[in-house]
C-alpha cells in the first residue's frame, strides 16, 4: 500500500513489535506444521534466497525472527505504532472517513480501514472457576511470559489437547515431576517430521522456487504436496494401509491431502483412514485405556483441524503422566490446591490453558467498529460472521479483511493466502483510484449469497460431523457459522480472481451495484465438486486430448450413487447399419408389461458410455418403474454425423420391434438424453417423426445442445464453463459434425427443422450454470409455439452433467425426480395431456 500505491499508511500494533501470534505464542514446543519452506513470503524474490531456515518446521523463535527480518528488510517499523490498542472504529459518512480513537487517546483519521488482527488474535476466555483463588501459576499458551516459566519438577496440569495442547504436553513431559493432561476430546494426530533442513534439501527448494510456488497456490492447502487423485475404494485394505503408511510419517498435511480426494465428505472412506490412525495409536501407547482414550471416536478424521505430533503418545508411556477423561468426569472449577472434577481434586503447582481461540473475527469485534447507519460489528455479526469473499462487510464501506472469516486461509498456507489477499485488497483500491470511485462497499444480496455458499459447502463435507472451531463450537453463545470456505485454496482463488476480473462483481462502487461473479450462484455441492477437480489438478476439458477427455469422462461415474439394488441389468446388443451396437437394459422390479424409455448418454459425441450412465439410467428405471434401454452408438472423430443419429434410431426401433421379448408396451416407448444424448433424443423424435415410426409418448431433453452458432446471453456468460466450456462445446460440435456444413441439417441441429409440429411432448431440462442453457430454452419455446406440448425447467445453482455426479450433487435427484413426474402420466396407459409450461 505505501510502495507501490503511494498511499499514506499508519499501522497499529498492541505488541511492542512484529510477529502476531508467533509473538504471543511462546508455549514450550510452539512450531508450525507447514513446512518453512512454504511457510514463508513469495512476493520477494531475494527474500525467498537469503532467509536460511534451519529445520523442516520452523520453531516459534525462528517464525518470529524471520518475521522481524521482513518488518527491518523493508523499513516498515516507521509505518507502526506499537504498544497501541484500537478502541473505537467509527465511519463518517459525510466525510467519508473511518474515524480510529486508540486507547492513548489519539484519533487517525483514514479513507480505509484494513483490518489485519489475524483469526487467532483472542484467546478464549478461561471456562473454569476459581482461577483467581489457585496459589500457583495459571498461564494460558497465548499469553505466556517472554521469559518463560520454569516447570522443572513441578507438578503441572495441561488442559486442552488440541494442536497447542499436544505441542506443550510432549515437550515438557520429560521435564516436570509429573504431568496431568485433561482431555475432553482427542485429536487424530499424526508424525510432524520434523528434523534439520540441509543444505541441499534449501539449495534444491530455491533453486525451484518459481514451480514450486505456484503449485502450492493450486494446491488444496497452499504446499506443493503430493495430490490426492483417487477415492478410498480405489484401493484394497492392504493397499490403503501402504498409502497411509507412506503419508502418515510423510510429515504436515499429506495424510489428509495426499492420500484420498474423498477422505473429506465421504463417511467410508474417512472412517478407513480414522481406523488406520486409531491403529498406530495403539500401537505406540502400552497401557490398552489410555490408548483408548486417546482414540478419537467422535468425529470424522480432519473433521477438526489436524493436529500433529512429535513422541506425544509415547509421552503417556512415561510413569509420571497421566491421562484424565474430562468429558466423563468433567472438570468443575480450579481450586486453592490445583483442579477439581466431578470425580477428583487434583493438586498442582502450575496450571496450562491449551485451551485455543476465539477464531476469526473476534479481534476485530473488539475494537468498537460502527459502519453506515450506526450499525455495530457486533450487531451486523450477531447471528454469525459474515462476510463476502471473506474480504469485506456488507454496510462497512472501505473496511477490508486479510484472511477474513469465511475465506480460505483455515484451510490455506497463511504466507500464501495473505499475499492473496493483500493483492485483491490492493488491486480493489487500484480499481477505485483509476475510476474515481470514493467508497467500496458489498451488496447485501453479496455477501448473503456468499454466506449461503460457504454454509451449502460446508453441508457437502463432514466438517459440520464434529464439533469444532471451524464451526464456532468452542466458545459458549457463539452461532454455529462454517469460519471458512471449505473448498480448499484453487476454488476460492478462482472465484476471487472472477470477481476481480468482473470489475471486483458483488461490491457496490458508490452506490452502483453489481452482480456476484457466476461461480457463486452455484450451488454449494456444485462448488464442492468443482474445487474437488482443481484440488486433484485435474486439467480443464478443453485442455485435454481426446483420449484425456474420454478419460475425465468415465472417471465421474466414481462421482455416482450406488445403484439402485432393486433394478436388474442386463447386457444385449440392437442391430445397426454398421453391424451389432452394445445396449444395456435397466429393469425394475415390477411385475408386468412395462413402459420403455430410451435413454441416450452424454459426452459431446466423442465420449460417454454405457458404464459411466450405469446410475442415471438405473436410477430412472427405479424412479419410473419402467424398462430403461441405454444404447451404445458410434462416436466422432472416428466416426461423425451422421453415425450417431443413425444408430440411436436403429436402437428405438429395435425396442419397437421386440416389444414383446423385452416385456414392453409398444405403445408406451419415451426416449431422452442428457448433453449431446439430449440432442440425439431430440433428432431422434424428428427422425420417427417423419421416416415411419414408431410413435413415441414423450421425449425428455436434459441440457441438449441444440445450435453449434448460437450467440446467446448464457454461452457468452458462462464461456469458461464450469465442465463445459464454449471453447469444448464448440470443438466437440466440430469434431462431431465433421464438416460445419452439416449443421444446417435438422439431424444435427433439431432447430433447424423446418416444422416441429406433430413431435411427442417434450420436458427440456437446462442448467443456469451452462453454456447451453439458453439454445435449449430457445427451442423449448419452437416446440411450444408450433403446439407440442412442452415443460421448460431450469434447475438454479447447477451446471451442465449433473445428472450424472448423484453421489457428489446431491440435487441431481432432483432432475430424476423431474423426469420421473414428466414421464410417469406420459407412460401410463392412458397417456394425460401435458400443459405447454415454458420459462
Amino acid at each position: 500500500m505505501r510502495n507501490l500505491q503511494g498511499l499514506t499508511v499508519q499501522a497499529f500494533e498492541a505488541a511492542p513489535s512484529v510477529g502476531g501470534v508467533w509473538f504471543w505464542n511462546r508455549y514450550p514446543g510452539a512450531r508450525c506444521d507447514f513446512e518453512s519452506i512454504f511457510y514463508s513470503y513469495s512476493f520477494d524474490e531475494d527474500l525467498q534466497r537469503d532467509w536460511r531456515w534451519t529445520e523442516r518446521y520452523a520453531s516459534q523463535p525462528e517464525i518470529l525472527r524471520y518475521l522481524e527480518h521482513v518488518c527491518d528488510r523493508f523499513d516498515l517499523r516507521r509505518s507502526y505504532q506499537f504498544n497501541t490498542r484500537i478502541t473505537s472504529v467509527v465511519w463518517d459518512e459525510a466525510a467519508t472517513r473511518w474515524v480510529v480513537g486508540t486507547d492513548d487517546g489519539r484519533t487517525t483519521t483514514a479513507r480505509f480501514f484494513i483490518n489485519a488482527a489475524g483469526a487467532f488474535s483472542v484467546s478464549k476466555p478461561n471456562d473454569f472457576p476459581g482461577q483467581d483463588n489457585f496459589q500457583g501459576a495459571v498461564v494460558h499458551t497465548s499469553h505466556w511470559p517472554a521469559d518463560g516459566v520454569d516447570l522443572t519438577g513441578k507438578r503441572v496440569a495441561v488442559v486442552g489437547t488440541g494442536s497447542t495442547g499436544i505441542q506443550v504436553i510432549q515437550t515438557i513431559a520429560p521435564q516436570v515431576a509429573e504431568l496431568t493432561v485433561f482431555q475432553r476430546t482427542p485429536n487424530f494426530a499424526c508424525p510432524l517430521g520434523n528434523r534439520p533442513l540441509t543444505d541441499e534439501e534449501f539449495d534444491s527448494v530455491v533453486s525451484d522456487y518459481p514451480r514450486l510456488r505456484e503449485e502450492s497456490r493450486n494446491s488444496i492447502s497452499g504446499a506443493a504436496f503430493p495430490r490426492a487423485v483417487l477415492p478410498a475404494h480405489a484401493h484394497t485394505p492392504e493397499e490403503q494401509r501402504q498409502m497411509y503408511d507412506t503419508y502418515y510419517n510423510g510429515g504436515g498435511f499429506r495424510m489428509l491431502a495426499s492420500t484420498y480426494y474423498d477422505l473429506i465428505f465421504n463417511p467410508e472412506a474417512n472412517a478407513t483412514a480414522a481406523d488406520y490412525i486409531r491403529d498406530r495409536i495403539r500401537e505406540r501407547v502400552k497401557d490398552p485405556q489410555v490408548a483408548e482414550l486417546l482414540c478419537p471416536n467422535d468425529h470424522p478424521y480432519g473433521a477438526k483441524r489436524a493436529t500433529f505430533e512429535t513422541n506425544y503418545y509415547e509421552a503417556f508411556n512415561l510413569p509420571h503422566v497421566h491421562l484424565v477423561d474430562a468429558r466423563t468426569h468433567p472438570i468443575v472449577r480450579i481450586t486453592e490446591e490445583g483442579i477439581a472434577t466431578t470425580a477428583a481434586e487434583y493438586e498442582f503447582d502450575v496450571i496450562v490453558l491449551a485451551t485455543g481461540f476465539d477464531v476469526g473475527g473476534a479481534g476485530l469485534m473488539r475494537m468498537g467498529v460502527v459502519g453506515r447507519d450506526g450499525e455495530a460489528l457486533t450487531d451486523h455479526w450477531a447471528h454469525g460472521q459474515r462476510t463476502y469473499l471473506g474480504t469485506a462487510t456488507e454496510g462497512f464501506p472501505n473496511l477490508f479483511h486479510v484472511n477474513g472469516p469465511q475465506s480460505a486461509a483455515a484451510l490455506f498456507n497463511n504466507p500464501i493466502a495473505i499475499e492473496d489477499s493483500v493483492d485483491f485488497i490492493g488491486a480493489l483500491i487500484a480499481h477505485m483510484d483509476a475510476n474515481g470511485y470514493t467508497t467500496a462497499q458489498v451488496t447485501e444480496a453479496a455477501e448473503t449469497r456468499y454466506n449461503d455458499l460457504v454454509r451449502e459447502v460446508a453441508d457437502a463435507t463432514l466438517f459440520p460431523k464434529a464439533t469444532s472451531w471451524y464451526m464456532g463450537d468452542n466458545i459458549a453463545g457463539k452461532p454455529r457459522v462454517p469460519i471458512s470456505l471449505f473448498t480448499g485454496a484453487p476454488m476460492y482463488r478462482a472465484i476471487c480472481s472472477e470477481a476481480r476480473s468482473s470489475a471486483f462483481a458483488g461490491f457496490s462502487f458508490d452506490g452502483s451495484d453489481s452482480d456476484v461473479p457466476p461461480t457463486i450462484t452455484l450451488n454449494g455441492a456444485s462448488v464442492f465438486f468443482l474445487a474437488g477437480m482443481m484440488n486433484m489438478g485435474a486439467k480443464p476439458l478443453e485442455q485435454c486430448s481426446l483420449e484425456e477427455a474420454r478419460f475425465m469422462m468415465e472417471t465421474f461415474k466414481a462421482m455416482q450413487l450406488p445403484l439402485p439394488p432393486d433394478v436388474t441389468i442386463t447386457d444385449t446388443a440392437f442391430p445397426s447399419e454398421a453391424g451389432p451396437r452394445a445396449a444395456r437394459l435397466y429393469r425394475p422390479s415390477v411385475e408386468g408389461t412395462l413402459a420403455a424409455v430410451v435413454f441416450i448418454h452424454g459426452g459431446g459425441w466423442i465420449g460417454g458410455s454405457l458404464d459411466a450412465f450405469d446410475e442415471p439410467c438405473a436410477a430412472l428405471a427405479h424412479r419410473l418403474g419402467a424398462l430403461v434401454v441405454s444404447p451404445d452408438y458410434r462416436l466422432a472423430p472416428e466416426y461423425p454425423f451422421p453415425a450417431g443419429p443413425d444408430d440411436t434410431l436403429a436402437a428405438l426401433r429395435w425396442v419397437a420391434d421386440n416389444a414383446a421379448a423385452l416385456g414392453v408396451d409398444p405403445d408406451r416407448i419415451a426416449i431422452g438424453g442428457e448433453s449431446a444424448g439430449a440432442n440425439l433424443a431430440a433428432v431422434t423424435a424428428l427422425r420417427a417423426r417423419d421416416e415411419g415410426g414408431p410413435r413415441l409418448r414423450a421425449q425428455v431433453l436434459v441440457t441438449p445442445p441444440i445450435d453449434p452458432f448460437a450467440d446467446t446471453e448464457s454461452r457468452n456468460l458462462y464461456a469458461g464453463g464450469p465442465i463445459i466450456s464454449a471453447e469444448l462445446g464448440a470443438r466437440m460440435w466440430a469434431l462431431y459434425l465433421g464438416d460445419l456444413a452439416n449443421a444446417a441439417s435438422p439431424h444435427a441441429a433439431p432447430n433447424h427443422a423446418d416444422d416441429l409440429l406433430g413431435l411427442p411432448p417434450a420436458l427440456v431440462i437446462t442448467m443456469e450454470a451452462d453454456p447451453t442453457r439458453d439454445e435449449a430454452e430457445d427451442y423449448a419455446k419452437a416446440l411450444a409455439d408450433a403446439g407440442v406440448p412442452t415443460v421448460c425447467q431450469r434447475f438454479d445453482g447447477l451446471f451442465h452433467t449433473t445428472l450424472s455426479l448423484s453421489g457428489a450433487v446431491p440435487r441431481a435427484a432432483e432432475i430424476q425426480q423431474a423426469m420421473c413426474d414428466f414421464l410417469t402420466p406420459l407412460l401410463s396407459r392412458v397417456s394425460a395431456t401435458v400443459p405447454t409450461v415454458v420459462g
